[in-house]
């Protein structure tokens, strides 16, 4: 049965991987700023990421083969114009960023290992680093830590195969 679980989860990722290429960026980029805005409200609210303001961010999965592109204005994440060049740059696989999000991982380690790549403004990509991993985790309900922590140790598993 673990057997028959993990060929499945392989072919997914496998096929996720050829297939999100070819999809449009909007979508995800605004399902990514809503759910920034949703859960960085309060930090929002309090000036954390002014430093953000008029800057683009990129986001990229790398073995997804996704970039999302992320600015802020005012109190709020917004998409980034599309002929805006990045300011900053932060790339990771699928698995990586989940284990950040879970606390599976400590974002310093990833960046040493040259699993979390930092790119453009240093800076940016470093504070917007400290920042998320400064976050209040107890914000988050612990059925999603959970479920972000189970797949991102099967995508660990999956990706050392490839």
């Amino acid at each position: 049965m673990l057997a028959i679980r993990k060929s499945i989860s392989h072919m997914g990722y496998r096929l996720s991987c050829r297939v999100m290429p070819l999809l449009p960026s909007w979508p995800g980029e605004i399902a990514f700023i809503k759910l920034l805005n949703t859960r960085l409200s309060e930090e929002l609210n309090d000036g954390l990421f002014d430093f953000l303001d008029g800057q683009v961010l990129e986001v990229t999965v790398r073995d997804m083969g996704v970039c999302l592109r992320v600015s802020k204005r005012d109190t709020l994440f917004v998409r980034a114009p599309a002929h805006a060049v990045a300011d900053s740059t932060i790339s990771a696989d699928i698995a990586d960023f989940l284990a950040i999000a879970s606390g599976r991982e400590d974002p310093d380690t990833l960046f040493f290992q040259r699993r979390l790549c930092l790119g453009g403004q240093t800076e940016i990509g470093l504070t917007v680093k400290n920042r998320l991993d400064a976050l209040d985790r107890s914000r988050i309900p612990q059925w999603t830590l959970r479920w972000l922590d189970i797949i991102a140790a099967e995508l660990a598993m999956i990706t050392r195969i490839n």
